[in-house]
């Protein structure tokens, strides 16, 4: 007799022919996305490929492969078929497992069944970790307390050293940190380094980079108006003229002038200079390199550079799914041990060892 539509739905759904194909385009999906760069503009793709191999990557999204609707389907319909394929064989296993007498046969028959159910897992909490995860960076020099955009804490940042070694490169960033609950107060205290990130509150705050900063006052008809600490690559505006805008464009803490143009002689604060630039209405007019405590002007405003100091780029990171994702990997992990070192097919040659020798025999005297 003919099965019902609906079984022979849920018969592919869940069967291994499914997912040896899902994975195959998935697979063939990943390797598109990873050749093919991803979220540029179409300029890109233009010059790269052509307007034609151009246009055939926009059409079918390959410019965006892992957010793109055809591979959240692929991923959406391998993790149904996982489901379904944990759910219906659960009892069969467990009947398995109760017709096994030797207990390594017992587990043997779970491999599979975990190996399943590990994949969902890392499936679902790789998915939801893109999706509710968060990333935050932020600049802070010691003294000053930065709200994690998107959370209910802050991070006060106590302090921050530099560790050289003898030849003044650098060995070792240590930022010195307490995250605070912005709600009830809590506060856990902890060193971050490159490397050896810190824990608090269910995040990771990483220390992931360094730069100098330096204090820049602004001074209007010779009254002071703005003090800012400025760190290099960011704009300094003027409140009462937006259309004026200061660029710290970098920092030399020993400069000096080369025949191969401005550097630093070394890490340490003996001849620290800023380099700038000034804009109004978007376009440069001025660009030079001045001394600490050098009045840049710009009519009726003064810019003094002052006090320069490293500053630290803390970054945070939490997502709550990862436990799910590390879950399903160990369930992997032990399924393939349970697969490749715990076979029933050795147990059971173990146990027919000795018939299988004595007909030997027999047929030998027979013969």
């Amino acid at each position: 007799m003919k099965k019902p539509l609906w079984k022979r739905i849920l018969s592919f759904l869940h069967s291994m022919k499914l997912a040896m194909i899902l994975l195959g385009l998935i697979v063939l999906a990943c390797l598109a996305g990873s050749m093919i760069v991803q979220g540029e503009i179409s300029a890109y793709y233009e010059s790269m490929y052509g307007v034609n191999i151009a246009c055939l990557i926009q059409s079918l999204q390959l410019d965006q492969v892992f957010t793109c609707w055809w591979f959240v389907i692929l991923v959406v319909t391998l993790c149904v078929n996982l489901l379904l394929c944990s759910v219906l064989r659960l009892g069969i296993v467990i009947k398995k497992c109760g017709q096994q007498t030797d207990f390594r046969c017992r587990i043997s028959v779970w491999g599979p069944w975990l190996c399943h159910v590990g994949m969902l897992l890392l499936i679902a909490g790789f998915a939801l970790g893109q999706n509710y995860s968060l990333e935050s960076y932020m600049y802070g020099v010691p003294g000053e307390t930065k709200h994690v955009e998107g959370t209910e804490y802050s991070i006060r940042i106590n302090d921050f050293t530099i560790e050289l070694r003898e030849d003044d490169t650098v060995k070792q960033y240590t930022a010195d940190l307490t995250v605070i609950h912005e709600v009830d107060g809590a506060e856990i205290s902890g060193i971050a380094q490159v490397n050896h990130p810190m824990d608090a509150f269910g995040m990771r705050v990483y220390q992931n980079s360094t730069g100098w900063a330096s204090q820049v006052d602004v001074y209007r008809d010779e009254v002071l108006e703005d003090s800012s600490l400025v760190c290099v690559g960011e704009a300094l505006i003027p409140g009462s003229m937006p259309e004026l805008a200061l660029v710290f464009d970098k920092f030399y803490p020993d400069y000096v002038e080369t025949e191969q143009g401005a550097m630093s002689k070394s890490s340490a604060l003996n001849n620290p200079c800023a380099a700038f630039s000034l804009y109004y209405g978007n376009q440069r007019f001025a660009s030079k390199v001045v001394s600490m405590d050098h009045k840049v002007i710009a009519d009726p405003f003064w810019f003094v550079f002052h006090d320069p100091q490293p500053y630290t780029l803390i970054q945070v990171v939490y997502d709550p799914y990862m436990g799910i994702a590390a879950a399903g990997g160990a369930l992997m992990l032990i399924s393939l041990v349970i697969c490749f070192y715990v076979r029933p097919q050795d147990m059971r040659k173990k146990k027919t060892g000795s018939s299988d020798t004595q007909i030997d025999k027999n047929e030998e005297k027979s013969v």
